[in-house]
């Protein structure tokens, strides 16, 4: 307004003096030249142009989106964190650039509290006051430690309404930004935290309307904040493959995509019934049956690893390369080639080795629900049988 007030923008920008301001008009960019410590950018001001003093105090909200770039992002020597420079040296520089995608930027007028923080806040303000603060009931504690963990979630939406990505946001009050990198979700199957690849991609979108909602998640239950943003992803130049579309590129990918969700999580499967098989034959041989139990189960055990190593290969052919049948994740490696550093395809072989790998995989999965079949029968006779309980089984 003129200069006639301010509003402290942090952003880890350091406490020092801009002697200069530009503004970059085509990206609206704002850019400050300090003393002793070179410029900063803020991308994009414009969501400031929206705010208020009343917003400030009372709203929380999703600002405008403005378009955003679809292309592949360079990776210099394989490289795919931001600002990585590969091998080129401790001194080789590269600056901070905006984050690469759909930037999302919304405000939150007070922080998203779990019940626990809610409780303590009121206790705090009794401290304060010399005030006698109660101990919270049973009830009240034990329901605060089984509560999800309160979040804010985008869902970003494409043009007939269907949920491409749900990207998690800060819950702190104040100004914050996303991004989502124009890519479905990665169909990693489940790990562990620690185990998880941050540097899984999901298929790239093709360009196109797009629409994004900021949601409050609290006690797992989701709540819309604000109005529903539209935004258009737009390509910097057409792929030039012949015979293949963007929206045919997406399709093909993502049916490549949903079978290495299917058989990943298969192997998945496979691995917890062995292991559970292992453990019931323990405790078969501390349990008053004779040896048909026992045989039943390795032999269940056996060809599940069989089936397995027709999806994944088995490390010492592997190593190899001496394979009566291509395992799965060779095929599907090569229908999926380099999906991360191109836009292309499918080429024809690509679509060959995936109609390979329906094929194959349409065969393991009757073969293996035959399988979990008979593991459920012996199962249960293991529970009629009074067996000593082990992983898998349920209730005796």
């Amino acid at each position: 307004n003129g200069g006639g007030s301010w509003t402290k923008l942090k952003g880890n920008v350091p406490n020092i003096p801009f002697r200069d301001l530009v503004i970059q008009t085509r990206e609206n960019d704002l850019v400050g030249a300090t003393f002793g410590r070179s410029f900063y950018i803020l991308d994009d001001y414009t969501p400031l142009r929206d705010v208020t003093d009343s917003m400030l105090k009372n709203d929380s909200m999703l600002f405008p989106v403005r378009k955003a770039h679809w292309y592949v992002p360079k990776r210099p020597l394989g490289c795919d964190e931001p600002g990585c420079g590969g091998s080129q040296g401790d001194g080789f520089y590269i600056a901070e650039n905006p984050d690469f995608g759909a930037t999302f930027t919304y405000y939150l007028n007070e922080e998203l509290k779990n019940k626990e923080d809610q409780r303590r806040e009121a206790e705090k303000e009794k401290e304060k006051n010399n005030e006698n603060v109660t101990f919270a009931s049973w009830e009240t504690i034990l329901s605060e430690q089984r509560e999800d963990d309160p979040a804010m979630v985008l869902v970003v939406k494409d043009s007939e309404n269907n949920v491409v990505r749900m990207v998690d946001g800060p819950v702190k009050a104040g100004f914050h930004r996303v991004s989502w990198d124009l890519r479905y979700p990665p169909i990693q199957a489940w790990v562990p935290d620690d185990q998880f690849d941050e540097n899984a991609a999901g298929v790239l979108v093709a360009p196109g309307q797009f629409s994004v909602t900021l949601h409050k998640r609290t006690d797992g239950t989701m709540t819309q904040v604000g109005e529903s943003q539209t935004f258009d992803v737009v390509s910097i130049r057409e792929p030039t493959l012949a015979g293949s579309s963007q929206p045919e590129r997406v399709s093909y990918e993502n049916r490549v995509d949903e079978l290495i969700r299917a058989s990943s999580g298969t192997v998945k499967a496979i691995d917890a019934m062995v292991s559970e098989l292992d453990a019931m034959m323990q405790v078969l041989m501390r349990s008053r049956t004779d040896g048909e139990f026992y045989g039943s189960a390795n032999s269940i055990k056996q060809r599940a690893i069989v089936q397995k190593e027709r999806l994944t290969p088995n490390q010492t052919r592997s190593f190899f390369q001496e394979f009566d049948e291509l395992p799965l994740t060779n095929r599907l490696w090569h229908a999926r080639f380099a999906a991360r550093s191109n836009a292309y395809g499918p080429t024809p072989e690509q679509t060959e080795s995936m109609e390979i790998a329906q094929s194959l995989y349409a065969d393991v999965k009757n073969q293996l629900n035959s399988l979990f079949g008979e593991y459920d029968n012996l199962k249960r006779a293991l529970d009629d049988a009074s067996v000593p309980w082990s992983p898998g089984r349920g209730v005796q």
